[in-house]
This record gives C-alpha cells, structure tokens and sequence, in this order.
C-alpha cells in the first residue's frame, strides 16, 4: 500500500507539470515600449475539453492585422511538426475566435500562427490543452465504510480512488471534473446497473467537489503496478 501511495505521488506530480499551461506575458518594468511597436500576439484557451467538444480558443494580435488568417494548431509528436486544428480571420480590433473539436484524447502542445506561417516571430506563446473522454459517473461510500473493495482495500471516507467494470485494479486514472483534475487507482468494481461507467469514492468525490451523478472526464495515464517479484 505504501508503495502505490508513493507511486500515485509520483504521477501526480509528472502530470501537473504536464498538465500546466502558462500563458506567456511581456515583460514588465523597464521602459516603456516605442509608440510603433506592434501589439503582443496572445492566446487563451488551454486547460481541459473533452473529447468531441469544441474548444475555443481566443486571441489578439495588432490591429494592423485585421482581415489576416490565424491558424490554431497542435504538435504532433510522431513527426515533429505542427498541424492545421482551426482557422480564422482577425477582427477588426486585432481580436480573434478559433473553435477546434479534438478527435483523440491526450496532451497537445498547441499555438496560433499568423497565415499558417511558422516563423517564431508570427506565433503565439504555446498552450497545453488535455483532452479528456467524457462518460457518466456516480459516487458511493455511505453504508460500505469498513468493507473490502474488490481490490483488497479498506473502504473509507478518505480513500482516493474509483470503480470501474474493467480496468485492471491499480490503473492510475486521471479524472476531470469542473475545473479540477486528480490522479485516482482503480481500488474497486462498479458502478452496478445504469448508464453510469465510473464510480467515485467519496474521497476522491470530496476532492472534486463532485455531489450528483454527472458527467465527468477521464484518461488512463498509467497501467496498474506489477506485482513483486519473490
């Protein structure tokens, strides 16, 4: 047990890393910047999404740029290079909209460029999106506590973890719901009856301020452990 807590804080904190998405700023301070120099090229809308919801990313570029081409795109990590997700025009305020409906779940590296061009000054900062793939889920615990999971554990009010009909016992799981994202096992089975295909525990609920049966987020980010060799 010990040692898959220690696993589970590991994986933890590799996809927080993962996960976050800082938006690059200008620098701050110093003087201020000539009258001529063209406005910082932005973008928003990284985070999470779920699997065959549109994202939508927002930006802005100069003024002087209206009516130009922008190009959302993601990195593709099998052949190194950008690709195409979205298009838009710039407004006439320097502002722009671009939707993209993901069509796998993962962690994508994604930016906008001016015309599809790929030269780093005609490029935003990049952002990290995770996609997720979406799927009904409950919660439980009340009238179980002190029971044995299907997994060998003790069930208690602040056991981490979640239940699914499958999924090998162990698999380390991250979960997405509203604007919170844990690592979870699968400690148990279930859930039982339903359209619901997870099952949280109440501790794992209690982290994500889940209350309802409601649809949730999910991706498989490691396999269950191994067990020791003697």
């Amino acid at each position: 047990m010990r040692t898959l807590t220690i696993r589970i804080a590991v994986l933890i904190a590799a996809f927080a890393a993962m996960a976050s998405s800082a938006l690059a700023q200008a620098p701050s301070g110093g003087a201020p910047a000539p009258a001529a120099a063209p406005a910082p090229f932005r973008l928003s809308g990284g985070g999470a999404a779920l699997l065959g919801k549109k994202v939508r990313f927002r930006g802005t570029v100069d003024e002087k740029l209206a009516g130009r081409a922008v190009v959302v795109q993601s990195f593709d990590s099998a052949t190194a290079a950008w690709t195409k997700q979205a298009k838009t025009t710039v407004k006439h305020d320097g502002t722009f909209v671009a939707r993209w409906k993901p069509r796998r779940i993962g962690q994508f590296r994604t930016r906008a460029v001016i015309g599809g061009t790929a030269r780093a000054a005609a490029a935003s900062p990049e952002l990290t999106l995770t996609v997720f793939r979406g799927a009904l889920a409950t919660w439980y615990g009340p009238g179980f506590y002190g029971n044995k999971t299907a997994c060998g554990l003790e069930l208690t009010e602040t056991l981490v973890g979640v239940a699914h009909r499958t999924l090998p016992c162990g698999t380390i799981v991250a979960v997405h719901y509203g604007s919170k994202t844990i690592l979870a096992p699968v400690v148990d089975r279930g859930p039982f009856g339903g359209k619901a295909k997870w099952d949280l525990t109440k501790g794992a609920a209690d982290l994500l301020g889940f209350t309802e049966t409601a649809r949730i987020g999910t991706m498989t980010v490691a396999p269950a452990a191994q067990p020791a060799s003697r």
